[in-house]
């Protein structure tokens, strides 16, 4: 069973790098290619340097401006392994990650398989990496992967950063849809597709990748934005998809109206939360106790849901994504109450 690692790439050169030379470690564990996605054929972004062990069994493909979304549709189309393995860029491969994934598959039926991630630790975090590393601000809270056996698990625990899946069904059951946003979703909707075709989801705690990303909290701030955007689409594209993961129908124009008017009761507010979240990253880490930490975590939720469905309205009124904090958006945000 032949794997394809598939790795988009933007404005990363040191880091597609370091994670290009983390899977030389696997050169043992057979036939595997490796298609690299460098998103913005005329971006910055430089070729990345392949190591010697690698250079025969990969492929860099320059692609236009396209965002995670359209470079893994790319890679998907092109592939020509068995099996996909994706990882992102700032996703280090630990001994055993290919082994691992392909140990899960090969059986009658299908699979999509989720892998495990730990953080890179950072030296000297401050309070938000805590709460990052700690909690389930950013993704779901794992188990040690040092203890756990295979297990049966639901799509809204795979992510795009370390999962893989069956080539022929992906693409028999109609790949990664062409939605017109940059982030989100696209991981968890191809595996509810892949379910709905009789695949069965497993989580892999032998199948390791170290997360070598700091996250800052504007950029959360900025990603719960855009996942919202990207919601609209996806409900769009995949109705059932989104009825289950949303409990409803976010497109409905009722659905529609309690957003706007969301947004616009509680605009001040979640002006106040963000400033006091964007300052977690100004204290120590330690300033906090441990079990002040899901506290924390909870008191991200009101700002969460309002940032969220400040990108549901923008994409369903045809806005272009709006890349600021709440203080500094370009228009108020009551003004998408009665949008022209």
């Amino acid at each position: 069973m032949r794997p394809s690692v598939l790795i988009p790439t933007y404005q990363r050169p040191g880091m597609i790098d370091r994670c290009l030379e983390h899977l030389v470690q696997h050169v043992e564990s057979g036939d595997f290619e490796v298609l690299v996605g460098v998103d913005g054929a005329t971006s910055r972004t430089p070729d990345p340097t392949v190591p010697e062990p690698l250079r025969a069994r990969t492929r860099v493909l320059r692609l236009p401006r396209l965002g995670i979304i359209g470079v893994r549709r790319s890679l998907l189309e092109q592939a020509e392994g068995d099996i996909a393995i994706w990882i992102n860029d700032d996703a280090l491969a630990r001994p055993g990650l290919l082994d691992a994934h392909i140990a899960m598959h090969g059986r009658p039926t299908p699979r999509v398989v989720a892998g495990a991630m730990m953080w890179t630790p950072i030296p000297e975090p401050n309070l938000f990496d805590q709460l990052v590393h700690s909690t389930g601000l950013v993704f779901f809270p794992q188990d040690s992967h040092e203890k756990n056996e295979p297990t049966r698990i639901d799509y809204r625990n795979c992510f795009g950063l370390n999962m893989s899946f069956p080539l022929d069904l992906a693409r028999r059951a109609g790949g990664v849809p062409a939605i017109d946003e940059v982030y989100g979703y696209d991981d968890i909707e191809l595996a509810h597709r892949l379910a709905a075709r009789g695949a069965e989801i497993w989580r892999c705690p032998g199948a390791v990748v170290e997360h070598d990303h700091r996250m800052t909290p504007i950029e959360v701030h900025r990603r719960e934005y855009l996942l919202g955007r990207t919601a609209w689409h996806y409900a769009g594209a995949n109705p059932a998809f989104g009825a289950e993961l949303f409990g409803r129908d976010i497109r409905s124009d009722a659905e529609l109206a309690y957003a706007a008017e969301y947004v616009a009761r509680e605009r001040r507010d979640a002006q106040r939360l963000e400033a006091s979240f964007l300052a977690l990253a100004e204290h120590p880490a330690g300033s906090a106790s441990d079990r002040l930490l899901p506290v924390l975590s909870e008191h991200w939720t009101m700002l969460k849901r309002f940032l969220w469905r400040w990108g549901l309205l923008d994409a369903a009124r045809g806005v272009p994504a709006r890349w600021s904090t709440l203080a500094s958006a370009p228009i108020p945000v009551d003004a998408m109450r009665n949008p022209e």
